[in-house]
């Protein structure tokens, strides 16, 4: 399988075994088999497995497989890409070019946004993140000083700071705040994403939270469509007579 860049993996190997279907009550091939066949890890295999069993297209039968549904190949129901899930797996499949990393006071938005007091530090993270085809993504994250501490010695050009707080901070991330806008490339990112000054590009202004209901991280990203499509899938729920 050839796999498209900035795309992750699992669902794209989803896509493919939702091709694939046929109808109700069709075993699917074992983990093992759809690692050797996709060349991919099982964990992979398995975020591919779960997206098509919350979508309704497959169910897993203790002991026996897991099996597709009635409305294999004919559900017409949506899926959402954009998780938060997605959003970790992408750090796994792209490489970040770190700009700086450095502890300052905050701005006063920043520091409500991290529900810091005012005159608070955090750890600032410039960088941009690169696909096979290139740059397609410029951040600026925020996290509280207690949790950048912890993440000192990690390498996070390999990774995202989503994935690094979960695995190493063990902070589960729960839910996200999200705004997006439409704007115009300022300079510096536009020379840092090989486009022309004021070119079109989407914004998205992220905050993190764990369980708790703790800030673990703020971010603002300058992302084209271009190299990297940003996609929501609306569905109406089914309505209860």
């Amino acid at each position: 399988m050839n796999y498209r860049p900035g795309v992750p993996r699992y669902l794209q190997i989803a896509d493919a075994i939702r091709r694939d279907l046929r109808g109700e009550g069709e075993r699917i091939d074992s983990e093992h088999s759809l690692c050797a066949r996709f060349k991919v890890s099982r964990p992979t295999v398995r975020q591919a497995l779960d997206v098509l069993v919350q979508e309704g297209r497959l169910y897993r039968h203790a002991g026996r497989g897991t099996f597709s549904t009635a409305a294999a190949g004919g559900d017409s129901r949506l899926r959402v890409i954009g998780s938060i899930d997605d959003m970790i797996a992408l750090g796994d499949e792209t490489w970040f070019k770190l700009i700086s990393n450095e502890t300052i006071p905050v701005p006063p938005n920043i520091a409500q946004a991290l529900r810091l007091p005012p005159g608070s530090k955090a750890a600032r993270v410039i960088g941009v993140r690169h696909a096979d085809t290139g740059p397609f993504q410029h951040v600026t994250a925020w996290v509280p000083t207690g949790i950048a501490a912890q993440l000192s010695d990690e390498d996070i050009t390999k990774t995202s700071l989503l994935g690094a707080i979960e695995r190493l901070v063990e902070v589960p991330i729960k839910t996200l705040e999200q705004v997006t806008d439409a704007v115009l490339a300022p300079r510096h990112v536009a020379e840092l994403l090989q486009i022309r000054p004021r070119a079109p590009l989407l914004m998205f202004e992220r905050t993190y939270f764990a369980a708790n209901g703790e800030v673990v991280e703020h971010a603002v990203s300058y992302q084209t469509s271009r190299r990297y499509p940003y996609r929501v899938v609306l569905a109406r729920a089914e309505r209860r007579n």
